[in-house]
C-alpha cells in the first residue's frame, strides 16, 4: 500500500512540477543571426583527384548558404571567390594558366545552392601534387562568410 501512496505522489508532484519547463525564456534569440555563405564540402575542406596520361581534371565548385526558408529568399547573393596561397601547405601552388576561376558565383533567388564545374588543364605540369585553395573573399551585407567552411582545397596529383 505504501508503494501506491509513493507512486501517486510522485505522479501528483511531476505533473505540478512540469508545467513549469514550458515558462523559461529561450536561450538564444536567432532572429537577429544573419545568413551564412560556405563552400559545402566534409570535414576535410578538400576534393582530391588524380590525373595519368595527361587527362585534364574538372572539380565540382559549390557555394551555399543557411537559411530558414530559402523560398522567401527574393535577392540574387553574389559571392567573391579568390586564391589564398597560405592554405597551399606542402603541395604546390596550381599555376593559374591551369584554370579558370570565376571572380564570383551568383546564387539565383529562391535557390539555396549553386555550383559550376571547374577545369583544370593538366598540360604543362610536371609530376607532383598541387593545390589550389579557393576562399569566399566577399559577401553582399546582411550576409556572414563562414567561419569554418569558407575554403576548399582542390588537390590535383598529376602522374
Amino acid at each position: 500500500m505504501k508503494t501506491k501512496i509513493y507512486f501517486l505522489l510522485m505522479m501528483a508532484c511531476i505533473t505540478l512540477l512540469l508545467p513549469s519547463c514550458l515558462k523559461d525564456d529561450p536561450l538564444d534569440d536567432f532572429s537577429g543571426v544573419k545568413p551564412v555563405i560556405e563552400l559545402p564540402y566534409a570535414s576535410s575542406h578538400s576534393s582530391t583527384t588524380t590525373s595519368s596520361n595527361g587527362k585534364d581534371v574538372t572539380f565540382k565548385l559549390m557555394v551555399n548558404y543557411t537559411i530558414a526558408d530559402w523560398r522567401e529568399q527574393n535577392d540574387e547573393i553574389v559571392v567573391g571567390l579568390g586564391v589564398d596561397k597560405s592554405l597551399v601547405g606542402n603541395n604546390t601552388l596550381l599555376p593559374a594558366s591551369a584554370y579558370t576561376l570565376p571572380a564570383n558565383m551568383t546564387i539565383v533567388k529562391q535557390t539555396q545552392f549553386t555550383s559550376i564545374d571547374l577545369n583544370v588543364s593538366v598540360a604543362g605540369l610536371a609530376a607532383g601534387k598541387y593545390t589550389l585553395p579557393v576562399v569566399i573573399t566577399s559577401v553582399p551585407t546582411g550576409y556572414t562568410i563562414s567561419g569554418n567552411f569558407n575554403y576548399v582545397l582542390f588537390i590535383l596529383t598529376v602522374r
